[in-house]
């Protein structure tokens, strides 16, 4: 009698595991249970964060590193939220979300992006708006990026101007909203190693 109590206990916890796993999998009507990710999300930009690789010890690289010139990359990420959006009524306990899908967001309150030095680089003079001679991953001109719709909100960067050996890429990154507001981020980058 224990040992059918036991089998049937494990067989109501295995079949309530299951539909938990299956109801979060379809809790959101635009994620396809079988594979396929959803629809892009609206989203709010909140603040913004630049960093560099190569990694230092499993970290982005700081301004007191020193990293080959060849090696540099520069990654904007715009920090998020959704928008609230409604239930979708689900009162089943328990919620997941798919891992392997990235995030596709669409932002509602940008409405540009620039970047100004802060001191001298690559022939430019300190303060020069060099959106222009900076391309996202999609060869985009940061001064052209007008539509933040379908991003996964990290972009690599690419400045297109040569550095000094042993020069720093010193700036202030702009993010401005729709209700006139800037996020404003000030970087230095780490040294650059030209030869």
């Amino acid at each position: 009698m224990n040992a059918k109590k036991l089998k049937l206990t494990g067989g109501v916890i295995s079949a309530y595991m299951l539909l938990m796993v299956f109801v979060s999998c379809v809790n959101d009507p635009e994620i396809n249970p079988f594979g396929e990710c959803g629809g892009p999300r609206k989203a709010n930009a909140t603040d913004l964060t630049l960093y560099y690789e190569p990694s230092q010890n499993s970290a982005s690289a700081t301004e007191s590193d020193t990293v080959n010139f060849k090696d540099f990359n520069i990654y904007l990420r715009i920090n998020w939220e959704l928008v609230s959006e409604a239930s979708t009524g689900s009162s089943f306990p328990g919620m997941a979300f798919a891992l392997s899908c990235a995030p596709n967001l669409n932002f509602q309150n940008i409405t540009g992006l620039r970047i100004e030095l802060l001191a001298p680089y690559g022939g430019q003079e300190a303060g020069t708006d060099i959106s222009n001679l900076v391309s996202t991953h999609d060869d985009i001109k940061l001064s052209e990026l007008k539509d933040f719709n379908g991003s996964m909100g990290q972009y690599r960067l690419t400045v297109d101007l040569e550095p000094s050996n042993q020069s720093q890429l010193k700036t202030r990154t702009v993010l401005t909203l729709k209700n006139g507001s800037e996020k404003i981020l000030e970087s230095t980058s780490p040294v650059l190693l030209t030869n």
